[in-house]
């Protein structure tokens, strides 16, 4: 089967317009009709249902969407895979959420090529559950994460810790104002919601949902707020006055984890990249 009609297949069903795949796809809108009924006389199912301006996935369509991401994405590291010169003996695909690139993940990234020359690295940002579809899948090889999944077939490191402070654009905010004051939800994993559940009297409601603490840094310094960030993030505007700590309120430190393949073929090869990550997270320039 040609990876052209799995690509074709997802562009439409993300779409839901052949007009608009067409465009994105730079092809033809007939083009991308036959590819579409050339996959379905393949399968021997349709894949949508046709109607005037609404095209929608049937349930074999719906099926098919995980099983086309991971051949493509597998076809993808087959041809990284070869390409790699003899020089490079190693491949790591790191995925992690997207909250933890910019406040823990982005400055190792160096230092993992530093102490392993012979490496490329692969980066994806995604959820949790997505994360873990792809180690079981065998197309992720870590998944760094703040709530490790509780499987039988993966196993979990725990490789470091970030501080997440509450602030606020408002000073001397005291821990009962926040709600009137625009508080900004970040989503920090749900052992987190239920440890800062029990600092207020009464559940918070947010005026932002955000899985993006960078999202939420932004809307806070323009827009005036409180929200829950790390202390990494946000040092400096603590230190210029921009932003203020919320009174009464301590940090709350989660501990991030590295998730891997328990019995996968690749776990030596892996073993001392996780070393190396606790190693960094103990230099004192790593400290968050």
């Amino acid at each position: 089967m040609e990876i052209g009609l799995l690509r074709t297949f997802l562009e439409v069903s993300r779409t839901r317009h052949f007009g608009k795949a067409a465009q994105n796809l730079y092809l033809t809108q007939s083009a991308v009709s036959f590819r579409v009924k050339h996959l379905e006389d393949l399968i021997g199912v349709p894949l949508f249902t046709r109607q005037r301006n609404n095209i929608l996935l049937t349930s074999a369509g719906e099926r098919l969407i995980p099983h086309a991401e991971s051949i493509i994405k597998n076809w993808q590291l087959a041809l990284q895979d070869v390409a790699i010169s003899e020089e490079q003996d190693l491949q790591l695909v790191l995925g992690g959420i997207s909250n933890l690139w910019g406040t823990f993940l982005q400055s190792t990234l160096p230092k993992l090529t530093d102490s392993f020359p012979s490496m490329v690295i692969r980066t994806e940002i995604s959820n949790h559950l997505e994360l873990t579809r792809s180690l079981l899948s065998g197309t992720l090889d870590l998944a760094i994460v703040l709530d490790p999944p509780n499987l039988n077939e993966l196993g979990h490191r725990q490789i470091g810790q970030i501080e997440l402070a509450l602030v606020s654009s408002y000073a001397d905010l005291k821990s009962d104002q926040v709600q009137s004051n625009d508080f900004v939800y970040v989503d920090w994993g749900m052992a987190f919601n239920l440890r800062s559940n029990k600092l207020f009297k009464k559940p918070l409601t947010p005026i932002l949902h955000t899985e993006q603490s960078q999202i939420a840094l932004e809307f806070v310094l323009s827009h005036g707020g409180s929200a829950f960030l790390p202390l990494v993030l946000v040092g400096p505007y603590l230190e210029s006055g921009q932003l203020h700590r919320v009174n009464n309120i301590k940090p709350v430190k989660r501990s991030v984890f590295a998730v891997y393949v328990k019995d996968s073929e690749r776990h030596p090869q892996l073993k001392p990249i996780i070393d190396k990550l606790c190693e960094y997270e103990l230099r004192p320039e790593m400290r968050l």
